[in-house]
Formats: structure tokens, C-alpha cells, sequence
């Protein structure tokens, strides 16, 4: 009867840790966890002891030795069993743990090199340096201004290589540099509007978020005077929006990887989704800022 005890106090700390791990998740709960574990194990230990003094009837039923022997081995198998439940939820948690991080760490490499690769794309160098040719020869005073901007985009890749997330206001002052290079190339046919405030600028997003978002914008639709591009940046509560009006060109195609990848990487970080949305005029991304 003692052995079948056991079992049964056995199988209900694995019920209970089954149940307990939706609603009272380990490490954060953890003292609670064991509480409960050590509460419920002793309460169905003291029912089987006071079922067995009920059976047999003696009212000396507490002075044997056997009894107090088994009921101190009771004691010592419950904190055993509570110990040995936490401990293996804990590995448990710790392994997913080490899994998540290398997935985001394989995730982050792959995503600072298409980032780096679009930098290094020819043709965005080519026409780059095309359009800082003409500015030296008629404008040497704004062809400083994009020579900074250019230096300030790849240093910013190369910095932001290692780290899991940036302050928004670093990576809006990557986003300045980044959409000036575009704005000389684009004159009056690119508008990039920020509004955001001090408050979210301290905020942290993965680095290069706002730099695809606004890379697919410009790869995507067609920026003409006559009907210009405008992207918007604006914070609003834990969110941060990046819009832009909607002229699509007919010959690019997009598989969405680099958007994939930046739901990977948040996914990483926070249970927080993306929101897309999208109408006839208007193309929207939310991105939760962390």
C-alpha cells in the first residue's frame, strides 16, 4: 500500500508539472512551482496515512516505528520528487533556451549578411557612385554630405553586426543617412517623414528592422516627381509604423525572405506579432518596439 502510494503521489507531481507549465511557467514561477508540488504531495501523503489508521483501527496506530519510519521516508521521497521535477524542467527550459539563442544568432547572420550584400549590391554602388561623380564635378559641397552619408551607412552595418537589438533612435539615425543616399539619386520623387518621439527613441528594435522595411519600399514602387514616394516612420505606443504609398513597379519580384527573416528574429525576442496591412493605396508594417 505504501509502494502504491508512491506512485500515485508520483504521477500527480507529473500531472500537476504537465498542468502547471501553461499557466505557471518555469523560471519565472519557480517558487510557486515547488510550493504547489511539495503542497499537493503532502496532502495526498497525510490522506494515505490517516486512510491507513482509519483501516486498521488502533488507536497506537502513530507510536509504531514502522509508521513513524515511513511517514519520515515519506517526507524526505517528496522533497526528493519535488526536487528532482523542478530540476528536470529547469534543463528543459535551459536546452530550449541555448536552441532559441543559436537559431537567433543563425537568424541575425543571415540577416546582417543580405543586408550587407544589398549594400554591397553593384548596382546600388554603381549608381551611387555615379550620382557622387556628378556631385563632385557640380556640387562638391553636397558630394561631402553623400560621401558622409555613404560612410555612415556601412559603418552602421558593420556595427550593429553582433548585437541582438538597437536603441530606435540609433537605428532612425542610420535610417537619415541611409534614406539621404537615396534622396540625392531620387530628388523630389522620395519623401521619408519621421515622427517619433524622445520617449520611443529609447526604445530597442532588432538592428537594420527599419532599413528593410524602407529597402522594400524603394525596391518595390516606382518614385517619380510626379508621383512620389513617401514613407512614413512613426511611433505610436509599443509600435513603431513604417507606410508608404503604393505604385508598384511591374518587374520586380519579391519572396518575401527578408520580411520572413524579421519575424524570425522578433519571434526570438518577443511573443509581440508583426502587422501587415495593406490596401489599394497604402502599404503598412507594425513592428513591436522592445
Amino acid at each position: 500500500m505504501v509502494v502504491l502510494i508512491f506512485n500515485i503521489i508520483s504521477e500527480t507531481n507529473v500531472f500537476i508539472d504537465h498542468i502547471a507549465e501553461r499557466f505557471l511557467p518555469i523560471p519565472e514561477k519557480l517558487s510557486l512551482r515547488v510550493v504547489i508540488h511539495f503542497v499537493v504531495s503532502l496532502i495526498l501523503a497525510v490522506s494515505a496515512v490517516f486512510y491507513f489508521y482509519l483501516m486498521v483501527k488502533d488507536d497506537l496506530f502513530f507510536s509504531h516505528s514502522i509508521v513513524q519510519l515511513m511517514m519520515l521516508f515519506g517526507l524526505f521521497f517528496i522533497f526528493i520528487l519535488t526536487l528532482i521535477s523542478v530540476t528536470l524542467r529547469i534543463i528543459e527550459k535551459w536546452i530550449f533556451s541555448v536552441r532559441q539563442l543559436e537559431e537567433m544568432k543563425n537568424l541575425k547572420l543571415t540577416s546582417d549578411y543580405n543586408s550587407l550584400q544589398a549594400q554591397l549590391n553593384p548596382h546600388f554602388l554603381f549608381n551611387n557612385l555615379s550620382v557622387l561623380k556628378s556631385m563632385i564635378t557640380f556640387d562638391p559641397e553636397a558630394a561631402v554630405h553623400f560621401t558622409q552619408n555613404f560612410t555612415d551607412v556601412y559603418r552602421y552595418v558593420l556595427q550593429s553586426k553582433d548585437k541582438a537589438t538597437v536603441k530606435l533612435g540609433e537605428e532612425l539615425d542610420f535610417i537619415k543617412s541611409y534614406t539621404g543616399i537615396h534622396k540625392e539619386r531620387l530628388g523630389d520623387a522620395f519623401v521619408v517623414d519621421v515622427n517619433v518621439s524622445d520617449a520611443a527613441r529609447e526604445k530597442e528594435i532588432p538592428p537594420m528592422a527599419l532599413q528593410l522595411l524602407v529597402e522594400n519600399a524603394i525596391k518595390h514602387n516606382i518614385a517619380i516627381k510626379e508621383e512620389p514616394l513617401v514613407i512614413r516612420i512613426e511611433a505610436k505606443g509599443d509600435t513603431v509604423i513604417v507606410s508608404n504609398n503604393v505604385n508598384l513597379k511591374e518587374s520586380v519580384y519579391s519572396e518575401q525572405t527578408g520580411l520572413d527573416n524579421l519575424k524570425g528574429r522578433y519571434g526570438m525576442l518577443t511573443v509581440k506579432p508583426i502587422r501587415i496591412r495593406q490596401d489599394r493605396g497604402n502599404y503598412m508594417v507594425e513592428i513591436p518596439l522592445l
